[in-house]
């Protein structure tokens, strides 16, 4: 089975920048994604917002936390995945977050020449 996701959204805060004993960085953040739709019945619009825990490793979370900031609109794929523990009161604790493949700014709302074109090579 195909466990691939795409996200639009923007980081509601900094990224995160950590790294495991064995120096492997890791980078997190919140992605909240934007939902609009129209009441059929209404006609009214309507909005919901959705929040992701997003986590990159290795090279990618030094680029993430190193080119984006809070508010930065963003495009990822990455899969999603579930994992479990026990808290120190004895209960299992469970949490799903997007492990991030890739992830750009989006330019979809960008003021025009706002990023600077990239030099030919």
């Amino acid at each position: 089975m195909a466990n691939t996701t795409i996200l639009t959204g923007n980081l509601t805060g900094d990224p995160d920048l950590r790294h495991l004993r064995d120096g492997t960085a890791t980078a997190t953040f919140t992605l909240a994604v934007d939902r609009r739709w129209q009441d059929k019945e209404t006609g009214a619009w309507a909005e919901a917002t959705s929040y992701f825990d997003v986590v990159c490793w290795r090279d990618l979370a030094e680029h993430v936390v190193l080119s984006l900031d809070k508010g930065a609109r963003v495009v990822l794929t990455g899969r999603l995945e579930q994992r479990s523990w026990t808290g120190e009161d004895g209960r299992i604790r469970t949490r799903s977050e997007v492990v991030a493949d890739d992830v750009g700014i989006s330019l979809r709302f960008m003021p025009v020449g706002a990023v600077a074109p990239l030099a030919a090579s």
